[in-house]
């Protein structure tokens, strides 16, 4: 059987499954007998493009006895991103809570039409929420400079939605979903009002899901010298190719 290499961030793992994308984002997402169910966020990776234990996959990567295939193996649950080359990694899938597998392929990042500010959600290494005037790929050369007394060697995120709050952090939360929206709003504010801050944390610690509605241009995976770019897609995409995947995404079915 065919081998498959993922990239897991929820949480940080790296695993060999005989399951292709489609199939290991449902197992990961609902299980075996739909029991279980949970937003799931993944990478493919080359094999040939990083290292890895082929010994122990050889010798763990055999079907079950009655022909079933290995689900899932893992081969790292620490520093995984960080050890992993940003070669390496291929389609990023996003995965819905009843098991809807979006593939997104990296492209070029522009940036367009620079705002003020910026909403990030970190994955890993950590899953703080920050805002921040430093546009992403400045965000993540920032996070990951080595001769800051805090910083991490790779960083995964994305970015989110802000509306009216980009110029104006006084202006209607309207239907943003984000927990505690007055202490958003304080924390915009006060970067607003600090001409030389850059960043202001939001949030420490990320509980539960992210809600995909809230993504603005989608995911990055960078480091100081190098970054890869999974924009997410438009509305009209969403409504139209993508439907199934973005009706789930819209819904809670727990």
């Amino acid at each position: 059987m065919k081998k498959y290499y993922y990239l897991v961030a929820t949480p940080e793992s790296l695993i060999v499954s005989h399951l292709a994308p489609v199939d290991f984002g449902n197992y990961l997402s609902v299980g075996t007998k739909k029991q279980t169910r949970g937003q799931a966020i993944f990478l493919e990776i080359d094999p040939d493009k990083t290292t890895l234990h082929q010994d122990y996959i050889n010798l763990k990567m055999k079907p079950y006895e009655d022909g079933e295939p290995k689900r899932s193996v893992y081969l790292s649950i620490y520093r995984v991103f960080e050890k992993t080359p940003l070669k390496a990694l291929r389609s990023l899938y996003l995965v819905t809570d009843d098991g809807r597998v979006l593939e997104i392929e990296p492209h070029d990042y522009v940036e367009n039409k620079p705002d003020p500010v910026h909403l990030y959600q970190q994955l890993v290494p950590i899953t703080t929420r920050v805002a921040s005037k430093l546009g992403p790929i400045d965000f993540i050369r920032m996070l990951t400079d080595p001769n800051q007394p805090v910083s991490a060697p790779k960083v995964f995120m994305c970015d989110l939605l802000l509306n009216e709050l980009v110029k104006d952090p006084y202006a209607p939360i309207h239907n943003l979903p984000y927990p505690n929206p007055d202490h958003l709003r304080d924390c915009l504010i006060r970067l607003k009002e600090s001409p030389g801050r850059q960043t202001k944390t939001v949030l420490r610690y990320l509980k539960g899901d992210i809600s995909y509605r809230t993504i603005k241009t989608g995911f990055y995976v960078g480091d100081q010298h190098n970054y890869l770019f999974y924009p997410f897609p438009s509305i009209s995409d969403l409504e139209g190719k993508y439907y199934l995947w973005w009706r789930s995404a819209l819904t809670r079915h727990f």
